[in-house]
């Protein structure tokens, strides 16, 4: 089957690899257009582009896939497949009836829960026992096409969102590799439809939704730091406004009859009080610097029970 990858790094990347070390080596990559960042304003490294590049596979950059430019592009390609694995664009009607039998998308969720952009996350916020990926045919609305392909994984209670990351990636390229060697030539199965009174929905992850509200629960306190590991981080203020990274921690049963947000106590982690309970911190970084255990960074500053994080 002549397939077009559209996906952008990191998640992509075990995906597009699986695709070139098996017989389904796809025609085409598309993904995102070249960026530069930093002093030197050098472009950033795309590793799925040094991939395709290594393999013969032909790369297309677009800065739009809505411009005419592009659909002519993408139609001279006569494509049979799209598969796409967080590319990162919204794909308008008229890409998803290019290729012969149209786009898939492999989604980090169990659909029809956690629709969006932030599955991974969603799931450990939400305090779920299991997700996975499923593979679904793409419709204009967003991840509400019929379902073609599924594989399920147990969470831990301290699952983190950047291990849960890799692993979901990792299950979504063998899924994917798997479904396309059933399909074979087409067409594809009709696969099955969404409950839409099942449909949970879930935002685009901002630095933002990783701030600690201490009146919460140390539950929801934990699982928020678990959700936000590796990118944005969670985090609160210092009693002298500057912002602090939570890296890791755990609740704890220790408690105080004070303002939650204070620190309670200081012994083996800083304890802060929660809404019930207290919640433990083991790593954390202060801006600007680099992120230290916990009793490292105590020992290095003036920190001390009583004090109030905001």
């Amino acid at each position: 089957m002549r397939t077009v990858f559209f996906g952008s790094p990191p998640f992509a990347i075990p995906a597009f690899q699986a695709l070139l070390q098996s017989n389904e080596l796809p025609i085409a990559l598309v993904t995102a257009p070249p960026r530069r960042s930093g002093r030197g304003r050098k472009e950033e490294a795309n590793p799925l582009v040094v991939m395709a590049e290594e393999a013969s596979v032909k790369v297309f950059r677009p800065e739009s896939t809505r411009s005419d430019e592009w659909l002519q592009t993408f139609k001279g390609l006569k494509s049979d497949l799209g598969v796409v694995v967080s590319y990162g664009q919204i794909l308008n009607w008229a890409t998803l009836v290019t290729p012969r039998y149209g786009l898939i998308n492999l989604h980090g969720s169990l659909l029809p829960r956690w629709r969006g952009a932030s599955p991974i996350q969603a799931a450990i916020l939400a305090g779920d026992k299991k997700t996975g990926v499923c593979i679904q045919q793409m419709v204009e609305a967003l991840d509400a096409g019929p379902v073609l392909a599924c594989a399920e994984i147990a969470l831990t209670p301290d699952e983190r969102a950047d291990e849960l990351f890799q692993r979901l990636s990792r299950l979504g390229a063998s899924l994917l590799i798997d479904f396309l060697k059933e399909v074979k030539c087409g067409p594809l199965p009709l696969g099955e439809a969404q409950n839409a009174r099942a449909v949970t929905v879930c935002k685009k992850i901002k630095p933002s939704d990783g701030r600690i509200d201490w009146n919460q629960s140390a539950d929801v306190v934990d699982r928020l730091v678990r959700a936000m590991a590796g990118w944005p981080s969670a985090r609160s203020t210092l009693p002298d406004g500057s912002s602090l990274k939570i890296h890791t921690g755990e609740p704890s049963s220790l408690a105080a009859n004070v303002e939650p947000g204070t620190v309670i106590s200081l012994e083996g982690g800083v304890f802060v009080q929660c809404n019930g309970g207290s919640f433990r911190i083991d790593r954390l970084q202060r801006a600007g610097k680099g992120a230290l255990n916990a009793m490292d960074y105590v020992r290095g500053s003036s920190m001390k029970e009583g004090e109030v994080f905001g």
